[in-house]
């Protein structure tokens, strides 16, 4: 994923966030972009892109830096993150225990969700992505490595669109963990190998239609944007978030954009 600074100067590090190498996990998408100290010149240099990934190798071949550093923008990618460990782990409490009733998961579930909407009502499909990812199980480690080398730019957009339908069908009511996860994989699968969603042949298949039109044409999934659709599941989906907004409820914080001064998006 494209951003702007490759370098920053040494004066940076007050504004960035130390993260031992050690802890990172093989195939985790990045939560930003992540730098290493060049110590000889007194620069940090750029080593991943966000919603990239490390090998085993490359960790290791990285190891003797001991520290990656993120800028402190990672902070709220890591609120998508952490509601995406929750929900799963409420989704599968209810499957293994039986414990909630559906409209009990439901309601939970969405209040979780409606706080990420932020009070501009304003969701980027990048923290989708971040979202899906802590939420659903890891992808095909051959397929990502494949897509990487060969088609980057979809695989960028495959990692955007699966992560928007997984974060949009929560908030339908979609809780069988088991197909969301094998939705997120088969819509990032057949994104990379050049699916454009221009046909599509079932319910499902028309909101992922709609989900790839809306990240072409704008650079967030807003009220707004869901309000001018005329789809059956936006209306719906526009209807319950507009309900919050003149509530003035769950919406606590501003909404986060990968986009100017506090962002890294080029």
């Amino acid at each position: 994923m494209l951003f702007d600074d490759k370098k920053l100067q040494i004066e940076s590090i007050s504004d960035l966030i130390q993260c031992p190498v050690h802890s990172v996990e093989p195939y985790a998408l990045m939560l930003a972009p992540v730098y290493v100290l060049m110590k000889l010149n007194q620069k940090f240099v750029s080593v991943k892109a966000p919603l990239d990934f490390f090998t085993e190798e490359e960790l290791e071949r990285l190891k003797t830096h001991e520290v990656f550093y993120l800028p402190k923008f990672v902070k709220s990618s890591v609120r998508f993150q952490t509601a995406g460990r929750l929900i799963r782990k409420m989704l599968t409490l209810q499957q293994g225990q039986l414990s909630s009733a559906p409209h009990e998961i439901s309601r939970e579930s969405f209040s979780l969700l409606s706080e990420l909407w932020g009070k501009q009502v304003s969701v980027e499909p990048f923290f989708m992505s971040i979202f899906a990812e802590e939420f659903c199980a890891t992808l095909k480690t051959e397929k990502m490595l494949w897509a990487r080398e060969h088609a980057l730019i979809k695989h960028d957009h495959g990692l955007l669109l699966s992560g928007a339908l997984i974060f949009i069908a929560l908030h339908l009511g979609w809780f069988d963990l088991e197909e969301l996860n094998q939705l997120r994989t088969s819509i990032y699968e057949r994104t990379v190998q050049g699916e454009d969603w221009s046909v599509p042949k079932s319910e499902l298949e028309f909101i992922v239609c709609d989900l790839n039109q809306v990240l072409n044409e704008h650079p967030a999934i807003t009220l707004e944007v869901l309000s001018d659709m005329s789809s059956e599941w936006s209306n719906k989906l526009s209807a319950r978030l507009r309900f919050l907004k003149n509530k003035n409820t769950n919406f606590s914080y501003d909404s986060v954009s990968i986009f100017g001064k506090e962002g890294f998006a080029a």
